[in-house]
């Protein structure tokens, strides 16, 4: 038989050990939500075009994995791996450092593009016609910016002497001045592959201004990758596996 005071202290017991197998129900349910969940940064050209198919690919394999991707220019994707707010980046250029590992994934590279009017004979543009054309640029800290500015640099030129009518940082808008017939723009081929085929678009190469860039998933050193982070990694760059659209 409990006292007044033994019921009170029993009742309380109860809902103390009520509220912890509540707590302990929640914290799981965060851990397992957090270990499923692998944020990618990903550059403009490769978010928007490639990763978002991939993605769908992926999580008919492995459906209990949560994705989020996050699109911003290399740059700014490089500064989100490093801050860790993504565990993973994917982006164009040599991104390899004492601090980031860089793993390959694709190659492609940079074309002009232009409207199907464009009087360019055949697929190739010399080097003092394209200096002459007007352009729509990508932003500064684009991946694909600086692979235009390298090759450009190589042959004695800078950004400053192209003929630079306005800067766009959305590919999708860019494309779309472009078929309007508002100039052209340097962008990688894999991000127009559609349009130089239905020819709403042509695509032209710099006669001896080669400009190749890779892709590579990017992670810190210092930071070891989860299970599921790596599962995706594989996913995109084994062989017998990948799936990147």
């Amino acid at each position: 038989m409990l006292t007044k005071a033994g019921e009170v202290f029993y009742n309380y017991a109860l809902k103390i050990l009520d509220l912890q197998d509540e707590m302990e129900q929640q914290i799981e349910t965060v851990f397992k939500h957090e270990n499923n969940q692998v944020v990618i940064g990903a550059s403009t050209t490769i978010g928007n075009v490639s990763l978002p198919c991939s993605i769908y690919l992926f999580k008919e394999q492995y459906p209990e994995v949560e994705l989020c991707l996050n699109i911003a220019n290399a740059e700014e994707v490089l500064s989100m791996v490093m801050s860790d707010v993504v565990d993973l980046g994917v982006v164009e250029g040599d991104s390899e450092s004492s601090t980031l590992k860089a793993i390959h994934v694709t190659s492609d590279e940079l074309v002009l593009i232009v409207p199907p009017q464009h009087p360019a004979e055949g697929d190739v543009i010399s080097l003092q016609d394209f200096l002459k054309q007007p352009l729509i640029m990508r932003e500064d800290g684009s991946g694909t910016r600086k692979i235009l500015e390298s090759a450009l640099a190589r042959h004695g030129y800078s950004v400053n002497q192209l003929n630079v009518i306005t800067e766009m940082k959305n590919i999708y808008a860019i494309k779309s001045a472009v078929e309007a017939g508002l100039g052209g723009s340097v962008m990688p081929l894999l991000a127009v592959r559609k349009e130089a085929y239905t020819g709403t678009l042509k695509v032209l190469r710099i006669i001896d201004m080669d400009m190749p860039l890779i892709f590579n998933i990017v992670y810190p050193n210092s930071r070891p990758l989860t299970t599921k982070a790596k599962l995706f990694i594989n996913f995109l760059t084994n062989p017998e596996e990948s799936c990147l659209c």
